[in-house]
């Protein structure tokens, strides 16, 4: 009888062990993983990061699209990710907010090609033109931004002095507006891996995929060329993201990262609290 009761609760554990082990291999992200590469949120899918041959932006309004606490956010995807949380934050404060975005083309004012340093200079026109009370300026500074100087391609570290005087130049530029000037610092990404990749292969332990942020005090523009410049507010959503350099892949269920380099647009939109909270508010 006892060798019975015994096997009877042996049975039981293995049953409650499977079911566990199924239901935690069973567990579900948001966006799913067949969906994160392409979450990027409502100013991609209308076409406002554009790219090719166009060098003007077009009527790209959010938040309260009437107002006129107009604000701008500027610079290439990596300032596209951070739209789906300025967008709440534009709704709540009744700003209208203004995307002025371009694929692979940094807001620093040095030479990528033709079409994005047309953009770029028509941009800043723009932007005279909308007198907006608050700019913010974000760029992508990772090893795989290059630019064009004497005819030929630099290195990422041939580039970086260029590039620090050239956004130095862009935020002094918008400085003159009279608008308040925000720079928000390019976010770590993972050397060797993709995020939600391998979150799901790893879906009950996603603390397998968490990585140490690499971003190199070499390789970054956006925040040497900021400290030049005065009055220029200084976001770091690093120390939120990844703090102590430590990068979780997910967020709760959520899936933290698209690729490589930006966060996806459904975990923007859980930050706009936090940057709110971090935004100068001009009106």
């Amino acid at each position: 009888m006892k060798l019975k009761g015994i096997a009877g609760i042996v049975t039981v554990l293995a049953a409650v062990l499977a079911f566990s082990a199924t239901a935690a291999e069973a567990r579900s992200y948001v966006p799913s993983f067949s969906a994160v590469k392409r979450d990027k949120g409502p100013v991609f899918r209308e076409g406002c990061l554009i790219v090719g041959p166009q060098a003007r932006s077009g009527q790209c309004y959010y938040g309260s699209r009437k107002s006129s606490k107009k604000v701008v956010i500027f610079g290439d995807s990596h300032a596209l990710q951070w739209t789906p949380a300025l967008i709440e934050v534009a709704k709540r404060r009744d700003w209208r907010l203004i995307a002025l975005l371009r694929g692979n083309c940094t807001a620093a004012l040095v030479n990528v090609d033709a079409y994005c340093d047309r953009w770029r200079r028509n941009s800043l026109k723009r932007i005279r033109k909308e007198k907006p009370g608050l700019i913010i300026v974000a760029s992508n500074t990772g090893p795989n931004m290059t630019i064009r100087r004497g005819g030929r391609t630099l290195s990422r570290a041939a580039a970086e002095r260029h590039l620090t005087r050239g956004m130095a130049k862009t935020l002094r530029t918008l400085k003159r507006t009279d608008a308040d000037v925000t720079l928000m610092r390019d976010l770590a990404m993972s050397k060797n891996f993709l995020p939600s990749v391998c979150v799901s292969e790893n879906r009950s332990r996603p603390g397998r995929c968490t990585f140490r942020a690499y971003r190199p005090p070499a390789l970054s523009y956006d925040f040497k060329a900021a400290r030049q410049v005065k009055g220029v507010t200084i976001i770091d959503p690093l120390v939120k993201i990844c703090p102590q350099h430590t990068c979780k892949a997910v967020h709760g269920r959520y899936l933290k990262f698209r690729d490589r380099f930006h966060i996806s647009a459904t975990y923007s939109r859980l930050l706009d609290n936090w940057l709110a909270s971090r935004l100068e508010n001009p009106w």
